[in-house]
């Protein structure tokens, strides 16, 4: 039997007895215990407690796992998160590294939506087209091509066009579209447009070089020919018919290989690996050496060589360059002035001019009164094979590289070359040289590396 309960409140022992308890007596009021059989507990009641005890293990169970849970996603999301910023971050250098590459596109690149609207342009199509009137401009109230309107159009129809070529002003365009497409419709066209007119320039130039070429070798390979029949023919039983035959085959035989000579020097002068060698020279006899030199062409076409160049001057230069520069410009004044006319070359003190960095250099003129070159055609001459296509040029011969030769040799002396003409009354070319004073030379040695092409 279980030893009697103890009131929690008695102020007494409980007496002993087989069935009661005890009693306790407070001072507010009495407490009595039951019989024992009275506290135990049922079998419902134990089942009810073990089923209690059963739900809050599963509701530990559970809040274990559900915290397990929230610790693994938000794992897992702090994981998504650094793999979002990292993306992102990819994204923003991406954009970055793509507007750096529009911005130094030579080409104007646009993005044109399926309404015909510019939605987007890089820097270079602002330089060719000019500022955008609007945030959204149409592409043709923005460039005023037509044919780039037509390009879009057509792209947005599904045509494969490769490019097309347009001018504009005195500019040459290539365009090329390329469709943008989004669940397999094409929802707006990419728009490439680049300049080529130095592309047209040198297929001019090579094209002009390819006629002019044919054109000079044509010439005197047909004379050598037929002066060569007629010997053939019997002409060299008559000794001064042959004498005047064979001179004349010499006479082309040497056009054709100053032809080659020139070709030869204009390649060797632009790659540098001509030097110039410097020295210091009176420019009075360059000239001098020159005027002899064609002065029985100036006679036999009736044209006045006139020389007024100071015999002071002296100059740092390379004294076979500079004769060819001089005698190129000689041999173009006396061939394009009609007979009669004059051909002058002059340079004085007064010619002479001083730059504190560059030293002192001297302006050499050479005029002449033949047919003049249209202002418009002035910045060609230079060129390389370039020839003028009126009468200045009709019927005259030549390769076209004189004038391309001298400037290359003038600017490899540091010095530059240009020419003036109202297009009617004759031209006057002028080139600039270093010159020496007082026994220094004002400009340092150069080698001819420092020619190429403008």
């Amino acid at each position: 039997m279980p030893p009697p309960l103890a009131c929690p409140n008695s102020c007494v022992s409980p007496p002993a007895g087989p069935r009661t308890t005890g009693v306790c007596w407070t001072r507010f009021a009495g407490c009595r215990y039951r019989h024992n059989e009275e506290l135990m507990m049922t079998p419902t009641a134990w089942i009810l407690l073990a089923l209690a005890g059963l739900v809050i293990l599963a509701l530990l169970f559970a809040v274990h796992r559900l915290r397990k849970t929230i610790r693994e996603q938000s794992i897992h999301l702090a994981r998504l998160t650094n793999r979002l910023h990292s993306v992102q971050t990819e994204l923003r250098q991406i954009n970055a590294r793509r507007k750096k590459l529009l911005a130094a596109s030579t080409q104007a690149l646009m993005i044109v939506e399926n309404d015909f609207t510019v939605s987007s342009a890089n820097r270079t199509a602002r330089q060719l087209f000019g500022k955008k009137p609007e945030k959204k401009p149409s592409l043709m109230a923005w460039t005023h091509h037509y044919q780039l309107q037509d390009l879009v159009e057509r792209t947005l129809q599904g045509e494969k066009i490769p490019s097309i070529y347009f001018q504009s002003g005195s500019r040459y365009l290539e365009a090329r579209a390329r469709p943008i497409k989004h669940q397999k419709q094409i929802v707006a066209v990419a728009l490439a447009v680049h300049d080529v007119t130095e592309l047209q320039r040198l297929t001019r130039i090579r094209r002009d070089f390819v006629a002019n070429i044919s054109h000079e070798l044509r010439t005197p390979v047909t004379s050598i020919q037929l002066l060569a029949d007629t010997l053939k023919k019997g002409a060299l039983k008559d000794t001064k018919m042959a004498r005047r035959l064979v001179e004349k085959i010499s006479a082309q035989a040497d056009a054709l290989n100053q032809m080659a000579q020139e070709l030869m020097d204009l390649s060797l002068i632009e790659s540098g690996q001509m030097p110039l060698k410097l020295g210091l020279y009176p420019l009075h006899s360059i000239v001098r050496t020159q005027i002899d030199r064609f002065s029985p062409f100036a006679e036999r076409r009736k044209v006045t060589l006139h020389l007024d160049v100071s015999p002071g001057i002296t100059v740092l230069a390379d004294e076979t360059m500079v004769g060819r520069v001089i005698g190129n410009l000689l041999h173009n004044g006396i061939k394009f002035t009609d007979a009669g006319g004059q051909v002058t070359i002059s340079a004085g003190p007064a010619d002479i001019t001083t730059d504190p960095e560059t030293g002192s250099w001297v302006t050499v003129r050479v005029s002449d009164t033949g047919v003049g070159i249209p202002p418009e055609e002035i910045g060609r001459i230079f060129e390389r094979f370039y020839k003028i296509d009126h009468a200045r040029d009709r019927k005259k011969s030549g390769t076209g590289l004189g004038l391309a030769i001298a400037r290359h040799v003038v600017e490899a002396h540091g010095g530059r070359i240009w020419a003036k003409s109202d297009g009617v009354h004759g031209t006057t070319f002028f080139f600039t040289l270093p010159v020496e004073e007082n026994g220094v030379p004002q400009v340092m040695e150069q080698t001819g590396d420092g020619a190429e092409e403008a």
